[in-house]
């Protein structure tokens, strides 16, 4: 059984999925969904210029994230601005480390270079690394709801509380949820890409990257939110256990560089399949092809 207090892991690069699995997740429905965004060739995912303006960024949101911690820390789902600028702060330096590049000295940051390109993360000592929802959505499943349930209870759970998480868990499945924000991002990828290909030009590594941004904060924000509607669903001091339960494991985890001509090619392998949409859209269904 997982040991609540310290849940560890090896972590990869968490806004690009398995290849095999890419984009195709289950969720009951898909249309009708307004706040789902279209991909947006023209935005280009954020990239470090050099690791003094980064580290200095870095710090910024580490303060920033210090303070709302000590003030309020539920506004550390709540807060959609602080997720987002630990999103773009984390994207850019593991776009960094995937691209190998010198980031410098990280470690009083609780970011160390481990010698083989990749840096281990001290989520435990430095919790604004830790991202939370992502955590949250990931171990309240309705599978794993049963492991979690007694350190909520430790905690001040009580069994109104249980019974409101339970059935959360049970009615709203976040991988769904993810799905129907991100799927229309990858259907205009797939458009974008058929373009390129018709005026017979090559898609540019920046509008893959561009994509894997999109897609990733889409996915983030879906998971920020599944997890802000469970705590508005709850008193004010149950969403305040439910965010330090989570915050304060003794998480560890690895950010290691992946090869991105490989994932280029395999992506857009994927999206120029004749019937791409259509395997997109009956996998996020729940439909066999």
């Amino acid at each position: 059984m997982l040991d609540p207090s310290n849940f560890q892991g090896r972590q990869r690069h968490w806004w690009r999925p398995a290849l095999a699995t890419m984009l195709m997740l289950a969720v009951a429905a898909v249309t009708g969904s307004a706040q789902a965004a279209d991909f947006d060739e023209k935005l280009k995912a954020p990239t470090m210029k050099d690791p003094a303006e980064l580290r200095s960024q870095a710090q910024a949101y580490s303060a920033r994230f210090a303070a709302i911690r000590e003030a309020a820390p539920e506004q550390i789902i709540r807060d959609m601005a602080l997720a987002r600028g630990q999103f773009d702060v984390s994207w850019k330096i593991q776009r960094a480390i995937d691209e190998r590049k010198p980031l410098g000295e990280w470690a009083i940051s609780g970011i160390t270079e481990a010698g083989d390109g990749s840096y281990a993360i001290d989520m435990g000592g430095h919790p604004e690394w830790h991202d939370l929802a992502q955590t949250i959505t990931a171990l309240l499943t309705h599978e794993n709801l049963e492991i979690w349930i007694p350190a909520l209870v430790a905690r001040g759970f009580r069994p109104e509380d249980v019974a409101i998480l339970r059935d959360y868990a049970t009615a709203n499945d976040p991988q769904s949820a993810s799905a129907v924000a991100t799927l229309p991002i990858a259907i205009g990828f797939s458009r974008a890409v058929r373009k390129f290909d018709k005026l017979k030009r090559p898609v540019p590594d920046v509008v893959v990257h561009s994509f894997w941004y999109q897609r990733a904060r889409a996915a983030s924000e879906s998971n920020r939110l599944w997890v802000d509607t469970l705590m508005k669903r709850l008193d004010a001091q149950r969403g305040r256990i439910l965010v330090s339960c989570f915050l304060e494991l003794n998480q560890k985890a690895y950010w290691i560089p992946e090869n991105l001509s490989a994932g280029i090619a395999a992506q857009l392998a994927l999206v120029r399949q004749p019937d791409f949409e259509s395997l997109a859209i009956a996998e996020v269904k729940g439909v066999a092809p």
